[in-house]
């Protein structure tokens, strides 16, 4: 997006709508203009975050509020993320966390979770000790934010642990069997009593019974599947949950993507 056309792709975008942004990719004056343009128009901007703005100038672009999706990556001093947080709390800017390192004992996020409005944690580079999670689980839930994980293997028992009250778990239906449909079913029962919550990305093809079965039981479905024959069960239920809204938190940046 270019100062150039900017207006043009604004207009574009229909009122409620979410801009992604790099904070790298524009200068301090434009990223300005587009946020107040967004406001104008009611569309909602997640910057993400390389640690390129002082806490000063984000507050500058804070008279138009935005989501700010930083890391440990662009971020790792706990001391200058709690001078972000003062700064933008005030101002009605979210701040949002993405673990992308490993969570060791000596880590600045122990004591400091209640700074971010959700922490997105994900297995696809790493494997992620569920012990660790888990205790990560505990302090989220106490706080007011959420936890998010996004699980890359097949799902297990000890999966409950991290499916606390505001956590998500988010699991890929590539890694379900029908033949582990029990098990998968008495998680989700376990998940729900816990005051967690499923997300099942349906990306590959899978039984309509099996699938029904899971959203009776309490997971959200994300359909991200090639067309399918309009006439089918599985096309008809794909249509039902596409209307249906996640919450932003619950999710990093795109909701089709497992993270």
């Amino acid at each position: 997006m270019t100062p150039d056309n900017l207006e043009l792709q604004l207009e574009r975008r229909p009122k409620g709508s979410r801009l992604i942004l790099r904070d790298d990719l524009y200068d301090l004056s434009i990223l300005k203009d587009i946020l107040e343009k967004s406001a104008s128009r009611k569309i909602r901007v997640a910057l993400l975050d390389t640690g390129r703005f002082s806490p000063e100038e984000l507050e500058w672009l804070g008279d138009f509020p935005f989501s700010l999706y930083t890391s440990d990556a662009s971020r790792p001093d706990f001391q200058a993320l709690n001078h972000v947080n003062l700064v933008l709390k005030p101002l009605g800017c979210g701040l949002f966390y993405s673990l992308q390192g490993e969570l060791k004992e000596d880590s600045g996020l122990w004591n400091n979770v209640e700074l971010f409005q959700a922490i997105y944690v994900s297995g696809r580079e790493k494997d992620r000790s569920l012990e660790t999670l888990a205790r990560l689980a505990e302090e989220v839930s106490r706080s007011r934010g959420t936890l998010v994980y996004y699980h890359h293997k097949k799902p297990e028992e000890n999966l409950v642990q991290v499916c606390l009250k505001n956590c998500w778990l988010h699991v890929s239906n590539k890694n379900l069997e029908e033949d582990a449909e029990i098990m998968v079913l008495d998680l989700m029962k376990e998940i729900k009593k816990n005051g967690g919550r499923l997300v099942v990305h349906v990306d590959r093809g899978q039984s309509y019974h099996f699938l029904k079965r899971l959203a009776e039981a309490g997971a959200f479905l994300v359909f991200n599947l090639p067309p399918l024959e309009p006439d089918s069960k599985v096309s008809a239920l794909s249509r039902l949950w596409q209307k249906k809204k996640l919450p932003e938190k619950a999710y990093y940046l795109y909701r089709e993507s497992m993270a």
